[in-house]
């Protein structure tokens, strides 16, 4: 998948940030799980990474398309696809205001990144998965 390691820039509440979405379907040892990477740009010495376990995505990534998982965004039925921009910037203001700061250092790991979706507003998001 070409330029599937490269990170995009978003900027959030006039701050930039570096991010991507990754899966990968091919990696048993670890499946199922897709994350996010944040940096700040200004701080890339912070690497956020929020896994989901749950979250299966229903597309390619190498393209925008309008696919994605149905689910429920306060109580509307929605198409999530994580790779677009509206759902990291999302993302990105929840993590930095109740996990973090742009101004810590190191590699953070949230494991639960249906449990932030939850709290964002997002529900049945997993029932296509099963």
């Amino acid at each position: 998948m070409k330029n599937r390691g490269k990170l995009r820039r978003i900027v959030v509440n006039g701050r930039a940030y570096l991010w991507n979405y990754y899966y990968d379907d091919m990696d048993f040892t670890n499946y199922p799980y897709s994350y996010y990477l944040f940096v700040p740009e200004e701080n890339r010495r912070l690497k956020v990474r929020i896994y989901f376990a749950k979250y299966l995505p229903q597309m390619k990534l190498d393209v925008y398309t309008s696919e994605g998982t149905i689910c429920q965004y306060k109580g509307k039925q929605v198409e999530m696809n994580l790779c677009r921009p509206l759902f990291a910037r999302q993302m990105i203001e929840y993590v930095f205001a109740h996990c973090c700061h742009d101004t810590d250092v190191g590699e953070l790991e949230i494991k639960n990144g249906e449990a932030i979706l939850e709290n964002l507003g997002y529900s049945d998001f997993y029932e296509t998965f099963w």
